[in-house]
């Protein structure tokens, strides 16, 4: 009982517009998952299509890279056993015939989008100015990952030995360094203008 009276004086100590922000992320959180794990999950609704626009999307950018060669974006699927033989599914990039990268449903940046409009419906401020910042967001989001499946190809082809380290590390530290920046002018700019008018 004493531990449930201090957290409870505790959560009160905390100002009230942190206290709504985490309300609100863990109600937003909380509901995304179950939607996503008993609604989207199995049937690909979302990760399908957009993991195919995001290989399609890498496609483009590796034909200006590459103009005058054969490129094309297709879906393998095949039993799991890791997953009681449920169909596991990729989108592969070949380039002339040959594979240069696989495009997991957990490589379309469908994470990254709720992560970052999550973070905007929990601070507390008007629906335009959130409106905007995912209308322009959201774009530069998904031309990062597009950029970053590009590469990982370029890598596979001229670069395989640093392909890992990219991959897991650095990709992943210049992603979340655009979101965190978009997030900082978010907030920097409701700031200023609270203190303008």
């Amino acid at each position: 009982m004493q531990l449930l009276k201090s957290l409870t004086a505790t959560w009160r100590g905390i100002p009230k517009e942190i206290r709504v922000f985490l309300q609100r992320a863990l109600i937003i959180f909380i509901l995304w998952k179950l939607v996503y794990h008993l609604f989207l999950f199995n049937g690909r609704i979302i990760d399908r299509p957009l993991t195919d626009w995001s290989a399609k999307g890498a496609e483009q950018l590796m034909q200006w890279v590459y103009p005058g060669t054969r490129l094309q974006v297709a879906e393998e699927c095949k039993p799991n056993p890791e997953l009681n033989n449920e169909l596991s599914c990729m989108h592969f990039l070949w380039l002339n015939g040959k594979k240069v990268v696989g495009i997991a449903d957990g490589c379309n940046a469908l994470e990254l989008y709720v992560l970052y409009i999550g973070f905007l419906f929990a601070y507390p401020v008007g629906i335009k100015r959130t409106g905007l910042f995912i209308l322009a967001g959201v774009p530069l989001i998904y031309i990062a990952n597009i950029v970053r499946l590009a590469v990982l190809a370029y890598m596979n082809m001229h670069r395989i030995s640093a392909v890992s380290i990219a991959h897991h590390y650095v990709f992943k530290l210049v992603v979340y360094a655009l979101i965190f920046g978009l997030w900082v002018l978010f907030i920097r700019q409701k700031q200023e203008h609270a203190t303008t008018t």
